[in-house]
C-alpha cells in the first residue's frame, strides 16, 4: 500500500494503539476504533512486566503435570468451568499438544525472537520520545519453592541462551543480595532465576503517551464508544465497516481485537483459533518495602510489580469463557499471597482496585500478524499474557507487511496460515 492510504485497526488496547502508532509512523492515516475508551480491555490492569527475555509459550512440560489437579480444582492457579460453551474442548486439546517439550522449546523460541525485536523498538522510541509511564528497568526475579524445578529452569537458561536471552540462575544468598527486601518472603524457597533485562512500565500510561504523539499529526482519527457490527465484503475485498454510526471506509483493515472478532470473521469461513483465559489483579498502595525488583511467584502463578506509588499484583489463569467481572474469591486469593510472600510491601487494607481481563490465547501462544480472508485484511492478535511484551514489536512487522516494506523481523511462526486461517468463503 502507498503511504498516505487510510488503514483502520478495530481495537484500541496496547496491541491496537501500537499498530496505529506504527502505521502513523510510516506514513498511513490511521482509524482507530473501539466499542470502549481505549485501554479498557485486557491491559488496563495487566502485571505491568515487560518480559522480553522470559517470553515463553503457556502450554509446557511443566503445566501438563499439574493438569491431573487442574482438572480436579486443586490448582489454585487455575480454575476451570466446565458449564462453558464446547467450543472451548477443541481449543484445549491443541493447547495441550503443545504442552510437550519439544513444541513448548519451538514455541517459545519464536516469542524470544519476537520479544528481543519488541525491546528494541520500544528503546528506539524513547530514546526520540522520552514517554513517562513509570518505566523501569529493574529486571525481573522468578522465586522457585523446589530444588527439582530450579533445576529445570536451569536448563531451561541454556536454551534461551543460545536465542539472545540473558538469564541468571542464583540461589537464595544470591537472590537476597539482589533483592534484600525478599528477607520478608514468608515460606520454604530454594532460589531463582533473574532477568535483569526485563523491564516494567504502565501499559495504558504509555499508549495514552502514543496517542498524545499521534494526535500532533494529521493522519489519526478516533471513534472509540463505536461497535463494529460487520466487515462490508465483496468479493475478496473489504469495502466498509458497518457500525451504529455509519459506514467506516479505509483502504485496509486490522483486526486487534483481542479475545473478540469472532463474529466479524465467522462469514469469511474463518474460525480465530483464540480463547481467552481470564487473569485477575489487585492494586493497592505501596510502601518503602515494595521490592524494587519485579517479582514472580513461580508456584502461585502471581507477579508482584511496583508502579511509582501502587503495587500490583496480578496472576491467576482461569477458563471460565468470556466472563469479563471480577471474582471476589480471585481477588482475595491474590490478597492472601501478598500477605502470604510481601507482607510488608503494600497497604493491603487500602485496596485501589481489582480487576479482572480476557488474556487472547492461541493453543501455542503465538500471536497472528499478517494478512488473511481477504486482500485488505490484516491481523495483529492473539498475544495471550505477552501483549504489553511483544506490543511494539508485532506493530513493527505489521507495519512493514501494510507498508511492502523489508520486515524487521521475520514472520515465520506468526503468520494466519500457520493457525489454520486459509479457509475463505465469498458471496
Amino acid at each position: 500500500m502507498d503511504k498516505g492510504s487510510t488503514v483502520a485497526v478495530i481495537g484500541a488496547g496496547i496491541i491496537g494503539v501500537t499498530s496505529a502508532y506504527m502505521l502513523v509512523q510510516a506514513g498511513f492515516r490511521v482509524v482507530l476504533l473501539d466499542s470502549d475508551e481505549p485501554m479498557k480491555g485486557t491491559s488496563f490492569a495487566n502485571a505491568a512486566q515487560l518480559s522480553f527475555d522470559n517470553a515463553d509459550a503457556m502450554a509446557s512440560p511443566a503445566l501438563l503435570r499439574k493438569l491431573p489437579a487442574i482438572l480436579l480444582g486443586r490448582e489454585p492457579a487455575f480454575r476451570l468451568d466446565w458449564r462453558q460453551s464446547p467450543g472451548w474442548l477443541s481449543w484445549g486439546a491443541r493447547f495441550l499438544m503443545q504442552g510437550r517439550a519439544g513444541s513448548e522449546s519451538h514455541n517459545s523460541h519464536y516469542l524470544a525472537r519476537l520479544a528481543l525485536h519488541s525491546r528494541e523498538q520500544l528503546h528506539a522510541l524513547l530514546r526520540v520520545h522520552p514517554l513517562s509511564f513509570h518505566h523501569r528497568c529493574t529486571g525481573r526475579l522468578q522465586i522457585y519453592e523446589r530444588a527439582a524445578d530450579l533445576a529445570r529452569a536451569a536448563r531451561h537458561i541454556e536454551h534461551k541462551g543460545r536465542w539472545g536471552c540473558r538469564l541468571q540462575l542464583l540461589d537464595r544468598a544470591a537472590c537476597l543480595a539482589l533483592e534484600p527486601l525478599l528477607s520478608q518472603w514468608r515460606g520454604d524457597w530454594v532460589g531463582g532465576v533473574y532477568a535483569p533485562r526485563d523491564e516494567v512500565g504502565d501499559a495504558p500510561a504509555f499508549a495514552e503517551g502514543l496517542l498524545a504523539l499521534m494526535r500532533e499529526t494529521d493522519r489519526l482519527e478516533e471513534r472509540y464508544r463505536t461497535r463494529v457490527l460487520r466487515l462490508l465484503i465483496r468479493k475478496r475485498h473489504i469495502e466498509a465497516l458497518a457500525t451504529p454510526a455509519g459506514r467506516v471506509e479505509a483502504d485496509a483493515y486490522v483486526l486487534a481485537t483481542g479475545a473478540g472478532g469472532q463474529a466479524l470473521v465467522r462469514e469469511l469461513g474463518l474460525h480465530l483459533p483464540i480463547y481467552p483465559v481470564k487473569g485477575h489483579s489487585l492494586t493497592v498502595p505501596a510502601t518503602a518495602r515494595a521490592p524494587e525488583v519485579s517479582v514472580s511467584d513461580v508456584s502461585g502463578r502471581v507477579v508482584f510489580t511496583r508502579l511509582g506509588e501502587r503495587l500490583r499484583v496480578a496472576g491467576g489463569a482461569d477458563l471460565v469463557g468470556f466472563d469479563t467481572r471480577p471474582s471476589p474469591k480471585r481477588i482475595g486469593y491474590l490478597l492472601e499471597l501478598c500477605r502470604r510472600r510481601l507482607p510488608e510491601a503494600g497497604r493491603y487494607d487500602e485496596p485501589l482496585h481489582g480487576w479482572a481481563g480476557l488474556r487472547p490465547v492461541t493453543p501455542d501462544s503465538l500471536p497472528i500478524i499478517g494478512r488473511a480472508g481477504a486482500d485488505n485484511l490484516y491481523f495483529n492478535l492473539g498475544h495471550g499474557m505477552l501483549g504489553w511484551t511483544l506490543a511494539m514489536g508485532s506493530a513493527s512487522l505489521l507495519a512493514a507487511q501494510i507498508g511492502g516494506q523489508p520486515l524487521p523481523v521475520a514472520s515465520a511462526g506468526f503468520t494466519p496460515q500457520e493457525q489454520g486461517l486459509n479457509s475463505v468463503r465469498f458471496k
